[in-house]
């Protein structure tokens, strides 16, 4: 049995958040100058009676038609797990995205589930949820980050990480670290991100070697991470768990 519930909540474009990096220091209060709308779903889908898959998703999304397009590029670009629509050629929106993800999403696991059931002898392997909890906050400028937070459980494997997104909601283009920070960002920027480490953690070095005998970037040479969140004077990059350590990482640095 699938129960749905689609819940359309009206949020205040003009909200204040308060940030706070890894270095302790909180950002600038910000107004988000654009209007917000959100779409909560949430789906059961029942393999059996001691089996199934709860499916949540909380989606936030840019209000009104001119802002159609910034919402078909968040959706192609990931903003929900597992990215079912990068390479969709119709035209997306929130609504129709989440219920095709549903969908999708419960034919994997139903599919699955069949497979495992004679080779599993314990049930909870059978038991999975989708959680997904979108946000949209302002960043650098005139541009808004989109976070998305997904909570994927498969048995008894959670795996929980966010992904941020960069965006001018005016066209829905995507802002890089190259863009603002120039051709040599990945030199001056990781830099910089092991110079923040160092002083957050109290190392005596602020170089590649500390990091890596710390255990940050074992085996690997140090990057700035593409998964980051724009303000208009600190830059915060999030590094998922078993990225470059077992557990999330986020390091915040100065513009």
């Amino acid at each position: 049995m699938v129960k749905k519930s689609f819940i359309c909540l009206s949020v205040v474009a003009l909200a204040c958040l308060i940030v706070t990096g890894c270095n302790g220091k909180k950002a600038k209060q910000a107004k988000l100058a654009v209007p917000v709308d959100k779409i909560t779903m949430d789906t059961t889908i029942r393999f059996n009676k001691d089996a199934a898959c709860k499916i949540h998703i909380s989606y936030a999304f840019l209000k009104g038609n001119e802002y159609a397009s910034a919402n078909d590029s968040l959706l192609r670009m990931g903003t929900l797990q597992p990215n079912y629509f990068a390479l969709s050629a119709e035209k997306l929106t929130p609504q129709r995205a989440i219920s095709e993800l549903a969908r999708h999403y419960g034919a994997e696991y139903t599919e699955l589930a069949r497979w495992l059931k004679d080779r599993e002898h314990e049930k909870s392997q059978l038991d999975w949820a989708l959680n997904i909890n979108t946000r949209i906050v302002p960043g650098m400028e005139n541009y808004v980050v989109y976070i998305s937070d997904i909570a994927i459980k498969t048995g008894k494997t959670t795996t929980k990480y966010s992904l941020c997104f960069n965006i001018d909601p005016k066209t829905g283009r995507q802002i890089t670290l190259k863009e603002v920070f120039g051709d040599d960002y990945n030199e001056t920027l990781t830099k910089k991100i092991i110079a923040q480490m160092a002083k957050n953690n109290d190392w005596d070095d602020d170089d590649e070697a500390q990091a890596q005998s710390k255990g940050y970037f074992v085996g690997i040479k140090p990057y700035a991470s593409q998964n980051f969140i724009l303000y208009d004077d600190s830059t915060t990059f999030v590094y998922s768990p078993g990225e470059i350590s077992k557990n999330e990482v986020r390091v915040t640095i100065e513009n």
